[in-house]
């Protein structure tokens, strides 16, 4: 159950701190300047990896940022 004012005593506290579960936070691979990048596709050295276009470096796909646009 999402956190609300009419829940359970535990609910109302994290409504009151702003709680976000993962899937509710913004994350990088949400956003517009995330990319997904696979290196040598069908062979055996494949390899893929998420990259910031705005920072330019590589990133996990559940980091957090400041600078974080909906895509």
């Amino acid at each position: 159950m999402k956190a609300n004012q009419f829940g359970t005593h535990t609910e109302q506290l994290m409504h009151r701190m702003d709680y976000q579960t993962i899937s509710d936070r913004p994350k990088c691979s949400t956003c517009k300047h995330h990319e997904f990048i696979i290196r040598m596709p069908d062979t055996a050295y494949e390899s893929s990896v998420y990259r910031c276009n705005k920072g330019d470096f590589a990133i996990s796909k559940n980091s957090i940022c400041n600078e974080h646009a909906a895509a």
